[in-house]
């Protein structure tokens, strides 16, 4: 497995990704209208493009094709975790996590956040990140419980002179 970033050739087969993979696994958190909704995202082709593309997203790739993204914001958002369904729980999202923390780190933010579903709260936890609060979105009408989470990765240095 090799991780590079996305690019704009890379949108058609993560759109597809990310719809199956919700498909797949939102359902066992998650009601129907819940998934459906969700599972809609990408068909917003400009939306997803700037899901995609306006920040630095990794895309973890093999023969098979990709395998799953993660991307992050300037400002330590970290705006994506996807694994495609059928490759789950084969160290790919801690492999892009890393990757990912590599960045934040190579770049010094400070503190990386995200919104995190049901099923990629784990994730987040594996790696460090702390729940400080959940929030209800509404997306076409449907209400959505997400985790906020957080990750301090640089202790502010104050000067005492």
């Amino acid at each position: 497995m090799n991780i590079r970033l996305a690019n704009e050739t890379d949108l058609l087969e993560l759109s597809a990704l990310f719809r199956q993979t919700v498909l797949v696994h939102a359902p066992k958190y998650y009601t129907k209208a819940q998934t459906e909704v969700w599972a809609s995202s990408p068909l917003d082709v400009e939306h997803f493009r700037q899901f995609i593309l306006e920040v630095t997203t990794f895309v973890a790739i093999d023969k098979t094709g990709i395998l799953g993204f993660s991307g992050i914001g300037d400002n330590g958002h970290v705006a994506s975790a996807y694994v495609r369904y059928d490759s789950l729980h084969q160290g790919i999202g801690s492999k892009l996590m890393k990757t990912v923390l590599n960045y934040a780190h190579e770049h010094r933010m400070p503190r990386l956040y995200a919104e995190a579903s049901e099923f990629s709260l784990g994730l987040f936890k594996k790696f460090g990140f702390q729940l400080y609060d959940t929030e209800v979105v509404s997306r076409q009408g449907v209400e959505f419980e997400r985790y906020l989470v957080e990750l301090f990765l640089l202790e502010l240095k104050i000067d005492h002179r």
